[in-house]
Parts: C-alpha cells; structure tokens; sequence
C-alpha cells in the first residue's frame, strides 16, 4: 500500500479538527455581532485585505481560515482522485459529496451577508458547516480503513436502527438551535426546566415555541444516545462510540441548561456551539460503526434497513 494512503488520512484528520474549530469561530463571529463587520462577499470593504479593528479581525479572520481548509481539502481530494483504484469507491464517493458540500457551504456564506444575517442562511450554513465536518470525518475512517481495515463484531439490527434515529434526531436539535440563535430566542424561555417559573409549555407560538421545541428535541437525543448505548453494550466498538455519544449528549445538555440559568454568557455559548458539533461527530462515528459491522447472524433485516457501509 502507498505511503500516500495513510498520509491523505492524516490530514484529513487535520482538517476535521480545523473545520470543528471554524464552526466555534463563526458562533464566535455571531455572539460577538460581528457578522456584518465585512458588509460586502467575497471581498471586505470592496478590499482583499481590509483596514482591521476588532470585528473584522473576526469576521475577515473567520473567511481566511475557511480558504486556508478549503485550499487542504482541495489537496485531499485531489490525492483521493489520483489514488481511487487503492482508497476504493467508497472513499471516492465520500470525498466527491465534501467537495459538494463544500461548495455549497461557500455560497451561503456568501448569501448570509448579502442576505443579512437572514435566519434561514444562518442555519443553512450550521448545518452546511457540520455536514461537511462530518463528511471529512467518514473519509478519514474511510482512508484509514483502506490502509488497514480493522475487525468488527457483528451488531444486532436494533442498533443500527436505533443509531440511525439518533442521528435523525441530532440534526432536527442542530437546525432548531440554529433557528433559536439566529432568531435571539435562547432566553425566550428563562428558567428551566419551566418556561417562565410556572409552566412547562404555555404556548408553541412564536419564539417561546421554537425555544420549547428545542428543548423537547433535546430530551428526545438524550433518550435515545441511552438507547443506542443499552443496545450496543455487547459490540466493543459500536459500545466505545456510543458512550462517547452518550457522555457528550449529557454535557450538551447540561451547557444549554447553563446557558439559561448564566443568561447566555459568550463562553458557555462558544462551549455550547463545540459540543453541538462534537454529537454530530460523535453520532457519525457511532453510524459508521453501526453500518460497517456485519450483522448478527439470523436477524433479518428491517425493512427499508437492507443499506450498508461498504
């Protein structure tokens, strides 16, 4: 096996830990009102480089470092191309919807100055963010496995039924929370676990209901990364990432509550945004784990389960 398998997995690793840090430095561009400090897309005050002060060091600092990730992952899929007749087809695949999302990830972040700080771009380019994130984190797996493939044992189908509906449930959390930022509704509700002191659900309307639907949301992720977790107790592996699921399910949780009680200081906020990404790549992981296992002998399928990772 080439030397350039391995390598391409490394900085692929590389990337996904870049990526997971832009994802807290654009919610750091956002608590910090910075968003609009560059007011026009793709330059900054009609300039390359622009007179700087301290929002649009955030803001400007925040595009250089998405075309510092863009230009690697530019090299890893480059690197995947040339090697497709080692890496395999499925990282090929893998590789060719990052670049996609990419893509896509670029133009809303275009749309969302030019559209001002609309909500509907704020919240696309979350989960546009953390899709591609997510992405680059299977192709690494990918690359690696196709250096060396490891040995799974099997996984009942509950699992993997169980994990894909986590999953479901985390990115329905990750596109409520970013319609609650970007629509200033984190304290719409002000205690917890009531709404306002006395009432657990007084309204679905408004920014109150979109608050309480992301906390319903919530409690539904928590119930079921435990779920996953009593499920793949006998798999080592699928177990290993399922407690780190679980585990980071429960901090998320407790940072959102944290958020209420501290009236959304910056830092709990930033934490907040880091974990979020953190249980997609967490649940990613525990999918992968799920899907790339062979399955118990004698379960029939589910129908409509029949797709594997392979």
């Amino acid at each position: 096996m080439s030397r350039s398998v391995p390598l391409l997995s490394r900085i692929s690793a590389v990337l996904v830990a870049c990526t997971w840090f832009l994802i807290v430095f654009g919610a750091s561009v956002r608590v910090h009102g910075a968003g609009l400090a560059c007011p026009d897309w793709p330059l900054c005050f009609g300039e390359v480089i622009p007179p700087i002060d301290f929002g649009v060091s955030l803001e400007f600092g925040h595009r250089v470092l998405a075309g510092l990730i863009s230009l690697g992952f530019a090299g890893v899929l480059a690197g995947v191309v040339r090697s497709r007749d080692r890496v395999g087809r499925r990282t090929v695949v893998l590789a060719v919807l990052a670049a996609v999302v990419l893509v896509v990830q670029v133009i809303l972040g275009g749309l969302t100055v030019l559209e001002l700080l609309a909500e509907w771009t704020v919240t696309s380019h979350l989960l546009a963010g953390n899709t591609f994130c997510m992405l680059l984190l299977l192709l690494t797996f990918s690359l690696r496995e196709a250096h060396e493939a490891p040995s799974r044992a099997p996984v009942g189908w509950a699992v993997r039924v169980l994990a894909g509906g986590l999953a479901i449930s985390v990115v329905a959390q990750l596109a409520l929370g970013g319609l609650v930022s970007s629509s200033y509704a984190g304290l719409a509700c002000g205690t917890w676990p009531t709404c306002d002191g006395t009432n657990w659900f007084p309204t679905f309307r408004g920014l109150v209901g979109l608050q309480l639907m992301h906390r319903l949301v919530a409690y539904v992720v928590v119930v079921a990364a435990a779920a996953v977790l009593a499920a793949s107790w006998g798999t080592p592996r699928a177990r290993k990432a399922a407690t780190v699921v679980f585990l980071a399910v429960l901090l998320q949780a407790t940072l959102g509550v944290a958020n209420v009680f501290l009236r959304l200081p910056v830092e709990v906020t930033l934490a907040h945004s880091f974990g979020a990404a953190g249980v997609v790549l967490a649940t990613a992981w525990l999918n992968w784990e799920a899907l790339c296992a062979p399955v118990l002998a004698g379960q029939a399928a589910p129908r409509g389960a029949e797709l594997e990772v392979a």
